[in-house]
């Protein structure tokens, strides 16, 4: 007698792919919201043109030292929080779409961005907690990985909602048909 292939893998189930997206942009808002209500306006995170010693000089002497402390032990674990989050969950599209037939690369452009966003938000973020805790001191090589950090995570963050919205459409395709 022939087995036949399960129609769906059950590694990840078919409602990840709808949940965890959604899950990502509520967390999203949501550290935004925390960093604004700590007082702390996320400038550096946000930046798409990158920033520079002079910019991260001026921030942080805005901020004061109490707003640098909140933003060292409150804002930024919280976004680690999240960075955690959104890579897992790009790691689980791309192991979602692949045992599910897709070829590694579709799985890897669906699943990649978050995956590699998620690391470079780590990333950019032990760099600005390096920032803070050296300031007054602000090292320039410091302030460049931090700059490139940010502007990789940024496109890297916005391929991966493409990814995911593309990811949900090739694994409900066939409930479709």
């Amino acid at each position: 007698m022939i087995e036949t292939v399960p129609f769906y893998s059950s590694v990840v189930p078919l409602g990840f792919f709808i949940w965890a997206p959604v899950v990502v942009v509520v967390l999203f808002w949501a550290v935004g919201l925390w960093s604004n209500g700590q007082g702390i306006p996320r400038m550096l995170e946000g930046d798409w043109d990158g920033y520079s010693v002079a910019d991260v000089e001026k921030l942080f002497s805005l901020y004061g030292d109490e707003r640098r402390a909140r933003y060292r032990s409150r804002v930024l674990p919280a976004d680690v929080a999240f960075a955690f989050t959104y890579a897992i969950v790009g790691a689980l599209l791309f192991l979602g779409l692949y045992t599910r037939g897709q070829p590694w690369w579709v799985a890897a452009l669906c699943g990649g961005g978050w995956l590699l966003g998620g690391l470079c938000d780590i990333a950019e973020n032990f760099a600005v907690a390096r920032l803070l805790d050296r300031y007054p001191q602000i090292d320039s090589g410091n302030v460049a990985f931090a700059s490139l950090m940010t502007r990789l995570k940024l496109v890297l963050f916005a391929l991966g909602v493409a990814g995911a919205l593309v990811a949900a459409y090739l694994v409900f395709r066939p409930l479709a048909a």
